[in-house]
């Protein structure tokens, strides 16, 4: 019994060192696993004689659960400008993720022979990186730029139907004398639906359709300060545009009381006329490059 005695405690002890180095293992091990990585590849853009580096950065704990994240204490790139474009992989004190690869790019001149990358990290759990880590990349033969450049895209769009598709322009009728005015449309066989919405400064309303290929208008009983608000529609494939306008009456000044009827007017006259047929021109011209857009297809 006595000689089992020893035995029995060297074995005890034996057990407690044991489990006290397995402790001390287990303690050590998250913190040695602390490590970050670097790794680059470069290659030409012929198309701006610049080489491409691209850099590819972690940064690993050794933890599966419950993971730190981390800072960077040390990114240097060699040379240091123009800088790597992710604003994540420089030192600026934000905490990352652990074990999530950054990537970023940095674009050198072609008589540049080569790059360096150090970097070096913290984690939130105290860990540091026992030292640098430093990947180095090796400009291999030239980079020039040999790619044309592609011609810049038309700054608009160009048509691509057929003229003989498009709808035919309305002609606008307008007739004066001294006591009445004449409004109306000469729509074209291939011209588009036009409607027109007479409102008059007397209170009267009318309203005028005017399919394609037909010529119709409307007449006035007119007076000096007489006025018509005009309201122009068209419709193409289910689309209605619309447009309006008011419209003067101007009397000839050669009238005698205002029984002139339909004499040819001329002189300043002839002035107002033209100027009423210029807002129906305008209108319906305005009208009809709405309804010639809506037909057109464009291609870039």
């Amino acid at each position: 019994m006595n000689l089992k005695s020893p035995l029995r405690r060297t074995a005890v002890l034996a057990a407690g060192a044991l489990i006290g180095l397995s402790g001390a293992f287990a303690l050590a091990g998250p913190a040695s696993a602390h490590h970050s990585t670097v790794s680059g590849s470069a290659e030409c853009d012929t198309k701006t004689g610049e080489w491409v580096v691209t850099w590819k950065v972690n940064a690993y704990s050794g933890y599966e659960h419950n993971a730190p994240t981390f800072k960077w204490t040390k990114v240097e790139s060699t040379p240091a400008k123009p800088e790597i474009d992710n604003p994540k992989i420089k030192v600026t004190g934000e905490q990352l993720p652990d074990a999530q690869e950054l990537v970023g790019k940095q674009r050198l001149a072609a008589d540049e022979k080569g790059a360096t990358l150090t970097v070096a990290a913290e984690w939130s759990n105290g860990a540091k990186d026992r030292e640098d880590h430093t990947a180095s990349v090796e400009f291999k033969g030239d980079c020039d730029k040999t790619e044309t450049e592609e011609p810049p895209a038309s700054p608009s769009p160009s048509p691509s139907t057929p003229a003989e598709e498009l709808p035919g322009e309305p002609e606008p009728i307008f007739e004066a004398d001294c006591d009445t005015m004449t409004i109306g449309l000469d729509n074209p066989a291939d011209g588009v639906k036009f409607t027109l919405d007479f409102a008059t400064s007397k209170g009267e309303e009318r309203t005028l359709v005017i399919n394609p290929g037909e010529a119709k208008s409307e007449t006035f009983s007119a007076t000096p300060g007489f006025s018509i608000k005009l309201t122009f529609s068209a419709t193409v494939e289910g689309e209605t545009f619309s447009e309006t306008t008011t419209i003067d009456y101007e009397q000839p000044e050669d009238c005698d009381g205002g029984n002139g009827g339909g004499l040819p007017v001329t002189g300043a006259a002839a002035g107002g006329i033209a100027g009423g047929a210029g807002v129906l021109l305008a209108v319906g011209a305005g009208l009809f490059f709405m309804a010639r857009r809506r037909k057109v297809k464009f291609t870039a």
